[in-house]
Formats: C-alpha cells, sequence, structure tokens
C-alpha cells in the first residue's frame, strides 16, 4: 500500500534532504520567529534575509495548521477544508515571484515535498507554470506524526498585477512579498481573505519602507509599531544586519551611499522611510552658490541642456561648464514663434562655442525639431523622456546636489522653486513625478540635462587644460553609462553631411545615388 511505502524516503530522496541548505536565523530573523502576533510586518533593507525568513515563517504555520482541527458547534469538521492547508505568496509581478520560487525549493524540506511515483503518478509537484507547488506534513523520516489531522498543502504564488484575482479563497498564511510596490487595490483584496473560518489566518508582509506614508503598507506597519499586540507586530533589519554578509560585501554596500542619492540608499539600506513625504531633490540651498556671467570665458568648455516649450511651457535653455559642471546662464522663451526659438538657440549655442546640447526629444514633433536642429548646425543629442530615463536623469542630478558637485545661481529663483517642487511617487516597479506646488518642471528637465553632457565630477579634482580626448569628449554618467556612442553618432552625421555637400558641388546625384553613397560611408 501506498502509506506502508511512505514511512521512510528513499535513498535518494534522504541525499537529496540532506543538501537542502540549512536555514540559521540571523538575530532579528530569531527574534521575529519567536513572535506569536498573527499579522507582522517587515520593513527590511536589500539583502536583510526577509524573503527567507518569510518562507521559515510559512512552513512554522504549516506545520501549526497541520495539528489544529476546525470544529464547529462541537462537531469536527476538518474535512471541509479544501486543501486542508492553503498558503499564497503575492508578489507585484510574475517576474518578481521568481525569486521566491527559487528560495522555496531551496529552503522547503524535500521530505515534505509530495511525491506522485508512491502511488505509481508521475510528474512533479513543483507546477513551474503555474507557480504553484503541493506538499505533505510529514517528519524527517518521511512518515506521518500521529497528531496530524491535515496533510495536504496547497502553496499559489500570485501576482499583484491583478487584483481581481486575488480573492475567494480561505488562506493559513499570506505572505506578500516587496510590499511597498503592492497597490492598495490588491491589498484591499488579499486583506480579507486571511479572515476565513478553520484557516490559521496568518500575515506576513515584508519590504522596503514605502516612499508615501499614505502606502498601505506603510500605515499597516506604522501602527503595528506604535500599537504591538497579539495582532500585530512590526520589525525594522538594515541589510547589515544579517550576519552572512562579508566585510567586503558591507563595505561595497555602505560604498553605494556615495553612487546614489542619500535618502535612496537610507531607504534601501537602512529600511528608513524619507523624511519628507515625497521630496525627491535635496540641498538645493547649498548648490546655489554660482554665478551667473553674460559671455564665455576663454580657454572654458560648455555644453547645454534644452527642454522645449510644449503649448503653455516656456523653452528653457540652460548652459553649464562642461568640466565644473557649474550653470553660468541661461534663456528662457514663452510664447515666442518657433522660427524666432530657433534662431536664438543657434545663436546661444554658437556663441558659448556649446560642445554637446542635450534635449528632451520626446513629445509631438520632438523628433521633427530635433532634426531641424541638427541639420542646422546644432550639436545636438536627443533624450526621450520615459519614466525610466527621466528618473535616472533626476537621480544623477540629486546625487551630484548631495556631493555637491554641480551648482547654479542664487538668483535662477524658477529653478530652485521647480527642484523644491518636485515629488516622487511609486509606479508600479517605477517613478512619477509630481510638482503639484509649481505649474512648470522646464527649468530642472534643462537643468539635468545640461548635466548629463557633463564630464563626471572625478573630473573637477584634477588640474589640467581642457583636450580633446575620450574623457572630456565622451563624459561617464554618474551611474558609469557612457555617451561615447551618441556623440560618436552625432560627428559622423555631421561628417556624411559635409562629404555630402562637398559632392553636390562637383556633380549632379539622384536621391537613390545619395542613399548608396550613405550607406557606403558607414
Amino acid at each position: 500500500m501506498p502509506r506502508q511505502r511512505s514511512k521512510k524516503l528513499r535513498p535518494r530522496d534522504l541525499a537529496v534532504s540532506k543538501a537542502v541548505p540549512k536555514y540559521t536565523p540571523s538575530p532579528w530573523q530569531d527574534a521575529l520567529h519567536r513572535n506569536q502576533a498573527k499579522r507582522k510586518w517587515v520593513w527590511a533593507g536589500r539583502r536583510a534575509g526577509k524573503g527567507r525568513a518569510a518562507i521559515q515563517e510559512a512552513i512554522s504555520t504549516i506545520l501549526e495548521a497541520s495539528k489544529t482541527k476546525f470544529i464547529v458547534n462541537g462537531n469536527d469538521v476538518t474535512d471541509t477544508l479544501v486543501p486542508e492547508i492553503h498558503i499564497w505568496t503575492v508578489a507585484p509581478t510574475k517576474a518578481q515571484m521568481r525569486q521566491v520560487w527559487n528560495e522555496m525549493k531551496a529552503f522547503i524540506p524535500r521530505y515534505m515535498w509530495k511525491d506522485y511515483s508512491r502511488a505509481g503518478g508521475r510528474g512533479s509537484c513543483w507546477h513551474e507554470d503555474e507557480y504553484y507547488v503541493e506538499l505533505e506534513v510529514r517528519q524527517p523520516n518521511g512518515a506521518f506524526s500521529p497528531d496530524t489531522v491535515r496533510r495536504n498543502v496547497l502553496w499559489e504564488l500570485r501576482s499583484a498585477d491583478n487584483p481581481e484575482t486575488l480573492q475567494t479563497v480561505g488562506l493559513d498564511f499570506l505572505h506578500i512579498a516587496e510590499s511597498q510596490d503592492v497597490k492598495a487595490v490588491a491589498w484591499d483584496k488579499v486583506e480579507w481573505v486571511t479572515e476565513s473560518p478553520g484557516r490559521m489566518g496568518r500575515i506576513f508582509a515584508e519590504g522596503i519602507p514605502p516612499i508615501a506614508r499614505s502606502h498601505w503598507f506603510s500605515r499597516q506597519f506604522m501602527y503595528a509599531e506604535n500599537n504591538p499586540s497579539l495582532q500585530n507586530y512590526a520589525v525594522r533589519a538594515t541589510s547589515f544586519d544579517n550576519m552572512y554578509l562579508t566585510e567586503q560585501q558591507k563595505k561595497n554596500i555602505h560604498d553605494q551611499k556615495y553612487t546614489t542619492a542619500e535618502w535612496i540608499w537610507e531607504r534601501m539600506v537602512m529600511a528608513k522611510q524619507p523624511d519628507v513625504g515625497g521630496g525627491f531633490f535635496r540641498k538645493i540651498e547649498e548648490a546655489a552658490r554660482g554665478v551667473e556671467i553674460s559671455k564665455p570665458r576663454e580657454g572654458h568648455k560648455y555644453v547645454a541642456g534644452l527642454d522645449l516649450g510644449k503649448q503653455v511651457d516656456p523653452t528653457v535653455l540652460i548652459i553649464k561648464n562642461r568640466i565644473t559642471r557649474e550653470s553660468v546662464h541661461s534663456m528662457e522663451m514663452l510664447k515666442t514663434d518657433w522660427v524666432i526659438q530657433k534662431e536664438a538657440i543657434i545663436a546661444e549655442t554658437k556663441r558659448w562655442g556649446c560642445e554637446t546640447v542635450m534635449m528632451d526629444s520626446s513629445g509631438m514633433g520632438g523628433d521633427v525639431l530635433f532634426d531641424e536642429l541638427l541639420n542646422l548646425g546644432v550639436p545636438v543629442i536627443g533624450q526621450k523622456f520615459t519614466p525610466q530615463t527621466k528618473y535616472q536623469l533626476f537621480l544623477n542630478y540629486a546625487v551630484a546636489l548631495q556631493n555637491g558637485t554641480t551648482s547654479f545661481p542664487p538668483e535662477w529663483s524658477k529653478l530652485q522653486m521647480e527642484l523644491d517642487a518636485i515629488e516622487v511617487r511609486q509606479a508600479g516597479l517605477g517613478y512619477s513625478f509630481d510638482h503639484p506646488n509649481s505649474p512648470h518642471d522646464d527649468w530642472v528637465d534643462a537643468e539635468v540635462l545640461a548635466l548629463m553632457a557633463c564630464d563626471p565630477a572625478e573630473a573637477m579634482e584634477e588640474d589640467y587644460d581642457p583636450v580633446y580626448s575620450i574623457k572630456t569628449v565622451a563624459p561617464l554618467s554618474n551611474n558609469g553609462v557612457s555617451y561615447t556612442e551618441g556623440r560618436l553618432m552625432r560627428w559622423r552625421r555631421q561628417r556624411k553631411a559635409k562629404q555630402l555637400e562637398e559632392m553636390r558641388k562637383l556633380t549632379d546625384i539622384s536621391t537613390k545615388q545619395e542613399s548608396i553613397l550613405l550607406d557606403a560611408m558607414d
């Protein structure tokens, strides 16, 4: 009989079970596991071990549920629970479920994996396509405990990006991974699936602190922290609280503080919620120490950032010193004819000898205006604004403000006002930027684009005359991305245009011939 053969694991299973990594909790995890609260809320830095702690909490709940009967009016109705033990892990997206899935395979003991071969069946208890696993509550030797009343476990992984599927079940344990990225509509659905008769109803929600204090995860954590009880328990852990990190790994994590905005590092590593409820740029007043000048200085090299106005927005051009990263001149045009704007942009960038003009080429007509300026000899490089690219530009500028490696004249009140007004909001896995206290953000866009064209901050520390080299012609951004390719593409376009013009002077060529010649030049 299958049940008689199941008393002991086969040699192959025993060998695999021994290979399961042993879970030894760090002190913060040990304190977490010892607490008996029904709902646990965890703010933990990256690599702190919150995911593994969640799996151990789930296994602990499974063992407790396996010995818990469902009694109604004195009658044992445990057999009405289907499945007998039900676990969910909810992650923001399907892609984020993969890490949890892999750790479940690594840390769930092999003797709990349901073995279809005992009954002559085929297949695996791990259903990769649908992200669920079937388990059995067994002892390490493979036998069932005499006091086990619920043997079978269904553990499903669900994605929060489809909230309508997060309901109509009763759960013994709910694990919410990366809770800061789970939207409120999803939480509103899953909160109630733990309030079901006969179920253990445990919740383990983990993640880094949300940016907004109004986020559901922030409200739940703060309430639990201020009102600890058998119902709610809140715990904080930093990345450094993982006792398995080496000293070198800890140093690497610490050094990341100098390559990202301080509040972002504090949030990701130290599990601290930002002090300002959404303010993105810091140390703005300290950066307002530059000097505005009316004409270029001899021996200095300049770049520019250009944000073209759309309808009621102004067009803003900001000139920066390429090496010192100081903003030294600006031009704003509002409700001005495009022909006049175009001539002014050409004149200003030529007067300052701008080597690069970074411009926003997104939006209606962005590509057309970019091509027009390029054909008129303006050394423009287009940057399409998407939530991802804009976030990276803003992040680079926030790091520069934090490290004091950029500046602008104190009289630029519009730039200061717009920087102060920028708020960051979570939007799924990314960010969105708002400026509720300012009607525009054109000065900010032009400023961050101008910084993108500058040399890296390290060049400021070197005492040398500007020369054309890989370092000065193709600076690296703060995130280590080289813009060499963009500049080379612009140089090649200019070279091809010049060569083609010379060919036109020598002979008449058709459009088809022009196309063939351009391909040959590549």
